[in-house]
């Protein structure tokens, strides 16, 4: 078929390409959206904000976040009041909140492309940054979660966007300045861990260094950042007395810079993570980066470097932290690809090696792990289709190095959603909360007062029952004694593990559920049994 008169033979085919990425961007965004939505919220931390939001929605308050009817500072408000904004639009649904963070990824992936660009790479080059960190193990993961990392990654990439190229004017300032105070209130002034680097960092990289004006100009769109967070702090802390203000405002970041008490690990603990947190790229020989040679190659080695060393010296470390890096990591692997020929495709073996073995590995733990894992919780269909998966990367024939790195993305999605959806399909029923949340609100809602025996109770219930007030938390023996005495009609909520129901009287009354990795018990604080735990 003759080609159109109009439309060279080059330009078509680079229209065909920028089609097809598209398409497969947009596919692999849409099954990681469709896989978020098909897995129960998890406890402790997705169904913990969940009803934080459902607290702040029920109780009609808009500024202050609440958990077990107490202010909440350890996070700020953004996420929360993105969770309201839908329910405003949809009503109260459980598909909303799981949905937020595959739509801040996608966001994100807009805005690489868009920096990738400012720095004048070629649209095919550009196209392969949002491919490579959405398939990147880390993102992907938690693109799925309703966490903070993602939506402040993508506010950080929208401000970064401001900072590629040109003339930073007004507009500039007021898009910059919005960006930066979304992302303060995402997840507070840690995002200027990121931010500043970058920023400072730009006469090395930028191809025009901003002049004096400019830079009065950037400090003016970073104040109006902090103005927006200061603007609900303030107002927050005032209406949540002196101890919420006190965590709000020094608690939450300078107590957590030194010695922090949660997740506190050594300086090397990311190291050891990071081949694992950027597979597959990590295992590809061709994707491995270089180092900087040309101006617009510093700006991801400045984001990521010096970031790295400042979480590596922070007392407490989860590996979500490093999320706002991956970006830079994705920009180095993308100006890695597009100095080599295209026609080099480069050996996807060790990738194929590694999800093969991961199938190798469950179906052994099927097979010969009786007594030491819970074989239960693996679907041999999952680790077989894994196995296969690995097998069928392993033979496939790609023609080019972009080729290449399009197959390794959609063959390591497709690895993922069988790990999620098939291999671990068992798991999510273990950690669905819905059961035992409905029956907890029904009790309430009958009159009944409900209590949580032992430990710290991170409001995991809240949301799934649809709960008015917050559950009693029994701490102690006595505290459990106590609450049998004055309200002996009462029901208790506690792990059957807990010393306190070690002994419980079996009845129809008593409901159990499978949770985590135990059984979850509903009783009335009738059926513990007084020799057990009181005098």
């Amino acid at each position: 078929m003759a080609l159109p008169p109009h439309l060279p033979p080059t330009r078509l085919s680079h229209r065909r390409r920028t089609h097809y990425d598209l398409l497969i961007l947009s596919l692999l965004w849409l099954v990681l959206a469709a896989s978020a939505l098909m897995r129960p919220l998890l406890p402790i931390d997705e169904t913990r904000y969940v009803s934080v939001a459902w607290e702040m929605w029920q109780g009609h308050h808009f500024w202050v976040p609440l958990m077990n009817g107490a202010p909440y500072a350890d996070k700020p408000p953004l996420l929360f009041w993105l969770i309201h904004a839908g329910w405003a639009v949809f009503g109260v649904n459980d598909w909303w909140p799981r949905l937020i963070s595959p739509l801040a990824s996608l966001v994100g992936l807009v805005q690489i492309y868009r920096i990738a660009r400012g720095l004048d790479y070629a649209p095919e080059h550009a196209r392969l940054a949002p491919l490579v960190l959405m398939t990147m193990l880390l993102w992907q993961l938690y693109s799925g979660a309703l966490m903070f990392d993602v939506l402040l990654s993508a506010c950080l990439l929208g401000a970064i966007a401001t900072l590629i190229r040109g003339a930073f004017d007004t507009r500039r300032i007021m898009v910059c300045g919005l960006w930066v105070g979304l992302a303060l209130l995402a997840k507070g002034p840690v995002a200027l861990v990121t931010l500043a680097p970058v920023l400072l960092s730009s006469p090395w990289w930028r191809a025009v260094p901003f002049t004096r004006a400019e830079w009065r100009r950037v400090l003016g769109a970073l104040g109006l950042g902090v103005v927006m967070l200061l603007g609900w702090a303030l107002v927050a802390a005032w209406l949540g007395g002196g101890e919420f203000a006190r965590m709000l405002l020094w608690g939450q970041t300078v107590d957590r810079l030194h010695n922090s008490m949660a997740h506190a690990r050594p300086m090397w603990w990311y190291l050891p993570w990071l081949v694992l947190l950027m597979f597959p790229w990590t295992l590809w020989p061709s994707a491995r980066p270089g180092l900087p040679r040309q101006r617009r190659q510093r700006l991801s080695w400045c984001w990521v470097l010096p970031p790295l060393v400042v979480f590596s010296l922070i007392s407490g470390k989860q590996v979500h932290y490093l999320m706002p890096l991956l970006p830079g990591v994705a920009l180095m692997i993308m100006d890695r690809l597009a100095q080599q020929p295209e026609r080099a495709a480069g050996s996807k073996r060790p990738v194929a090696l590694a999800i093969a073995a991961l199938g190798a590995v469950a179906l052994g733990a099927l097979l010969f792990g009786v007594g030491a894992v819970d074989t239960t919780l693996i679907l041999p269909f999952g680790a077989v289709l894994l196995l296969g998966i690995g097998v069928l990367l392993w033979w496939l024939p790609v023609r080019s190095l972009f080729d290449t790195a399009r197959t390794l993305a959609i063959v390591s999605t497709l690895a993922l959603v069988v790990v999620l959806q098939v291999v671990l399909s068992p798991l999510w029923h273990r950690n669905s909360v819905t059961g035992p949340g409905q029956l907890i609100g029904t009790l309430q809602r009958d009159g009944i007062p409900v209590a949580f025996v032992g430990g710290d109770y991170q409001a995991t219930f809240q949301f799934a029952g649809r709960l008015k007030a917050p559950l009693i938390e029994l701490s102690s023996d006595e505290a459990l004694c106590r609450f049998r005495s004055t309200s002996p009609e009462g029901w208790v909520v506690g792990r059957a593990r807990d010393e306190a129901f070690r002994d419980a009287t079996a009845s129809a009354r008593m409901h159990r559920y499978a949770y985590r990795s135990g059984t979850l018990l509903i009783l009335p604080v009738s059926g513990v049994r007084a020799s057990t735990v009181c005098p």
